[in-house]
């Protein structure tokens, strides 16, 4: 812990902006949106069923967007790119907030869905995967925080706010946030953290490398243009309104750089995305019908919620401690088993009942899901490198949403009979042992020392 906060305090910058990009996702997430779902019914001519059609059509149709948008962080000065992502966030919000008929609240949806949900955590995590090379594990572990600090803070903020203030006030607060103060915070960050901010024009070793200097992918030295602390020498860079921390002069080297496209023809990166996939699909469709699960165990809703902090706190634990494990044994090592507490706690599931069960499987669940958010960026990075690394991770995102929107039907399916639940918990370790084989399997080569790139 105590490297962690050292390592914050040097790069503190750049890690405030992957926290913060990763809090503000919230306003896009399902337990951000759900908190506004009685209010919604009550205003439109929505039943549950049909809000939950609308609501699946918003979140596949950002699916689908996703790679579009995500490609542009590899193609456009990171200023620019994080102002249009929150500049759509908050006009989505004013969007639902201004809504007068069902449609209109669906495009606001689906804005709130993509820029949120999908884009900002996208930027934020691209970010810390791409300038941090030497110690991009503990820069994504610390970026990750931002996702349960959005999820412990503004369930409660929200609650108190709409009892007094109504739903539609609620939104064009959420607006005011991200127009009035994440965005102008964030830009400010990135004026501060010495980085060029082109990604056309940085050096394939990412923005940093062991020292605050820029590292050169040709000559392994500090980039001229900058001092040891960072910052250009006197006289330089002052009142220029190019990036401060230029990459290397002449074209950046692209070996080992994978496109999007020759990606998708890697059998490896097949092999990988059932392990990538499979967290956020259990946990999507197993946390969405909880209470109905709890019923089936016996267990009280407050020993239910009381697990939810275990939940809360593996996540965190796992993400940071996985962070310094990627800076020394590297993801490709790591990432097979991320998957593996998830299948020892759904395995405790099927076999017991006891109340004790809740915080145990919780727990493991949560430690999969802090260890899979924090490896699989890092993974990507490792094998693909980071020119075209946007757009790999908005391809990944898609088939992410798309199974996590399938999770509530293979779920909700099976807990309508009592009879499907211990085949679907055994069917969940099932797919988590499948899952840890192929990526064992997809990463042989470079766990036997290859780099991994042909």
């Amino acid at each position: 812990m105590i490297e962690l906060w050292r390592f914050f305090q040097r790069r503190r910058p750049l890690l405030l902006y992957g926290i913060g990009l990763a809090a503000v996702s919230s306003f896009g997430q399902t337990f951000f949106i759900s908190l506004f779902v009685p209010s919604f019914l009550d205003a439109f001519p929505l039943t549950p069923a049909s809000f939950g059609v609308l609501y699946a059509a918003a979140t596949l149709t950002g699916a689908f967007l996703l790679p579009v948008a995500a490609r542009w962080i590899d193609r456009i000065p990171l200023s620019g790119y994080t102002s249009a992502v929150l500049g759509t966030l908050a006009l989505s919000a004013l969007l639902v907030a201004g809504s007068a008929t069902v449609w209109m609240l669906g495009l606001g949806l689906l804005g709130l869905r993509l820029a949120g949900q999908g884009l900002s955590s996208h930027a934020g995590l691209t970010v810390m995967a791409r300038y941090f090379s030497k110690e991009r594990g503990k820069a994504l572990s610390i970026a990750n925080l931002g996702f349960p600090v959005g999820e412990a803070v503004l369930p409660l903020a929200l609650a108190g706010f709409l009892a007094v203030a109504g739903w539609r006030l609620g939104w064009v607060v959420v607006a005011a946030v991200v127009l009035g103060v994440t965005l102008p915070l964030v830009l400010r960050l990135l004026r501060s953290a010495d980085v060029e901010l082109d990604p056309l024009r940085l050096n394939v070793d990412g923005g940093m490398g062991s020292d605050p200097g820029m590292v050169s992918a040709e000559t392994g030295h500090a980039h001229p243009g900058l001092s040891q602390t960072g910052k250009p020498p006197p006289g330089r860079g002052q009142g220029r309104t190019e990036p401060r921390g230029k990459a290397p002069v002449g074209p950046p080297s692209t070996t080992g750089e994978w496109s999007a496209g020759r990606v998708l023809r890697d059998p490896r990166f097949w092999l990988l995305v059932p392990a990538a996939l499979l967290p956020p699909f259990w946990a999507t469709g197993l946390i969405l019908y909880q209470t109905s699960l709890a019923s089936a165990k016996g267990w009280s809703l407050p020993i239910l919620a009381s697990a939810f902090v275990g939940f809360a706190l593996a996540r965190i634990i796992a993400s940071l401690a996985i962070g310094g494990g990627i800076d020394r044994y590297s993801a490709r090592r790591l990432f097979p088993a991320a998957v593996l507490p998830m299948g020892l706690g759904v395995t405790l599931l099927a076999l017991a009942d006891g109340p004790w069960v809740a915080f145990a499987y919780l727990a493991l669940l949560g430690a999969t899901v802090g260890l899979s958010g924090t490896l699989k960026t890092a993974l990507w990075a490792e094998l693909y490198g980071i020119r075209h690394l946007g757009a790999i991770k908005g391809m990944e995102g898609t088939l992410m949403v798309m199974s996590t929107a399938a999770a509530p039907l293979v779920v909700g399916w099976a807990l309508e009979d009592p009879g499907r639940l211990l085949p679907l918990l055994w069917s969940c370790v099932g797919s988590v042992v499948g899952g840890f084989l192929m990526a064992e399997v997809g990463l042989a080569e470079g766990k036997r020392g290859g780099a991994g790139l042909p």
